[in-house]
């Protein structure tokens, strides 16, 4: 009994408060999302991402191609010219485009593509659907044909993107596509 008693006379030691680790934590939250936008805004630009997309452009001037990749809106503002958007018919959604692509060690991995594709104003939408398969088997040759490394890489996307939107308009007809665009693009 006098051991009960000890027990019970001594006091006990109060709760830690939760407060700190609460804190830590939010200021964890706080700093991993911080550098995740910054990562997001300025990761293409550390990467030299319009050095490498005024590459491409140079190629294509260089090879005579000028209509391999319709200019986006900061390439007309530099060259003067403004976006005629009255030309432009209807946008269709491709279906995903799944394939299996080897790096350099020999990993298998998976890349997903999504593409929509701009028809010219007066091109019927079921014209275009009859050639689609054309070009939707051009696109999974070409990304079939690249190694998984360089699909992968923010320095050869660009070069990706055009090259895409050339092989599919060359297999649908330059007078059904008026731009092909990329809406999704996961590599795994």
């Amino acid at each position: 009994m006098s051991s009960d008693s000890e027990n019970a006379s001594e006091p006990k030691a109060p709760k830690k408060s939760r407060l700190g680790l609460v804190l830590a934590t939010v200021v964890v939250v706080v700093l991993v999302t911080g550098a995740a936008v910054a990562g997001t805004m300025f990761g293409p630009v550390l990467l030299g991402h319009k050095q490498a997309k005024e590459d491409v452009a140079d190629q294509a001037d260089d090879a005579g191609d000028d209509d391999a990749y319709p200019p986006d809106k900061a390439d007309q503002k530099k060259k003067g010219k403004s976006e005629n958007e009255g030309t432009v018919g209807e946008s269709v959604e491709m279906s995903p485009i799944l394939v299996d692509a080897r790096a350099k060690d020999g990993e298998l991995h998976h890349l997903k593509v999504v593409l929509a594709i701009e028809i010219p104003e007066g091109t019927p939408k079921e014209e275009f659907m009859r050639y689609s398969p054309r070009g939707r088997e051009a696109a999974v040759a070409y990304l079939r044909s690249q190694g998984f490394d360089d699909l992968a890489s923010p320095e050869h996307y660009t070069n990706i993107r055009s090259e895409l939107a050339r092989e599919f308009t060359a297999a649908v007809g330059a007078k059904r596509v008026a731009r092909v665009m990329i809406t999704d693009y996961v590599a795994q």
